[in-house]
């Protein structure tokens, strides 16, 4: 898989297993939805290290994880409390989706 699908497909996932939209994410590193879009796609082509560092801490992941050929080895870690049932719940079914 060429470097842009692997970033593409595990930001997309990645992304889905936080519980944020594409449009969410966008917002907090400073991109449009479209460069999001295009992103996860594997259609977008120079994105540099300042939104892709952005990105990974959004996500609460290091940058190594973006670029794995084997998404089983992403690690996820999920505190769960009273606050957040919701969104962990979320999580799991997304992250279900992930594994199928």
């Amino acid at each position: 898989m060429k470097e842009r699908q692997t970033l593409g497909f595990n930001l997309k996932h990645l992304r889905q297993v936080k519980g944020l939209k594409q449009s969410d994410l966008a917002a907090k590193v400073g991109l449009s939805k479209d460069t999001i879009s295009k992103l996860e796609a594997g259609r977008q082509e120079n994105i540099g290290m300042k939104y892709l560092t952005a990105i990974c801490r959004e996500l609460d992941i290091s940058i190594e994880e973006l670029f794995m050929e084997d998404p089983k080895k992403i690690r996820l870690d999920l505190i769960v409390s009273d606050k957040n049932v919701d969104t962990v719940k979320a999580a799991v079914e997304a992250f279900k989706k992930f594994f199928e």
